[in-house]
């Protein structure tokens, strides 16, 4: 038998007991670091207004949102924690700029901005757990200032620092990146978009790049590991 054979025909036998031995310790060692990393992220999550903040809007905007639904959000997730003042009025590309103190009868109007203003938060999470992402709603939560460092008590990290005049999608940008950006791989190694509903979970589980949305179906998709 010629080497070139004897080599081809060693690599179809199967692995020796040390070798299957070695991957299953390796295999379990990453999902017990995926639960480790898991466990932490549940800490910080449950620990965050921000990012309870920015998850409320994005799941309770998959069906129409009423005028006294969007005002108390406002008020309870972004008004109530000192990330900045009340708007005096809501906007967003493609949809009429609404005056916050006139949402009572605007049914109609609100729905199309949350639903607007769901669509590009959507997209740009659905860019940083893409396999090849640019960062983008990251890089302009920091230029643009939507995001601030502070030091409180011996303790720092990000918070958001929207404007009266951003858009209401990047209010909502900016309670993600503030905890996003206190570690970056933690919740890219978790976080799933849905591309149809933008609803936005955590899972522990190393699963396949795409699957479907418990809610409606569509295409899930998180970072491949």
């Amino acid at each position: 038998m010629s080497n070139s054979l004897k080599i081809a025909m060693d690599s179809l036998r199967p692995a020796s007991r040390s070798v299957r031995s070695e991957m299953l310790d390796r295999g379990s060692r990453a999902d017990a670091g995926r639960a480790s990393s898991f466990v932490a992220l549940r800490a910080r999550m449950l620990a965050s207004p921000s990012l309870a903040g920015a998850l409320q809007f994005m799941q309770v905007t998959t069906r129409p949102w009423e005028p006294h639904e969007l005002a108390a959000w406002l008020l309870e997730h972004v008004v109530a924690p000192g990330w900045m003042r009340a708007p005096r009025a809501l906007r967003e590309p493609g949809a009429e700029t609404l005056e916050l103190c006139g949402l009572d009868e605007r049914h109609r109007e609100v729905a199309a901005l949350t639903a607007r203003a769901r669509e590009r938060v959507a997209l740009s999470l659905l860019d940083f757990v893409a396999p090849n992402p640019d960062g983008g709603f990251l890089r302009a939560a920091l230029y643009s200032a939507r995001v601030r460092w502070t030091v409180v008590g011996g303790r720092s990290g990000w918070l958001p620092a929207p404007r009266e005049s951003d858009l209401l999608s990047d209010i909502v940008l900016s309670l993600f990146a503030a905890e996003i950006l206190s570690d970056a791989d933690l919740y890219r190694s978790h976080m799933t978009v849905c591309t149809g509903c933008g609803r936005v979970a955590f899972t522990q589980e190393a699963r396949p790049r795409s699957a479907g949305c418990p809610r409606c179906d569509g295409e899930v998709r998180w970072r491949a590991r």
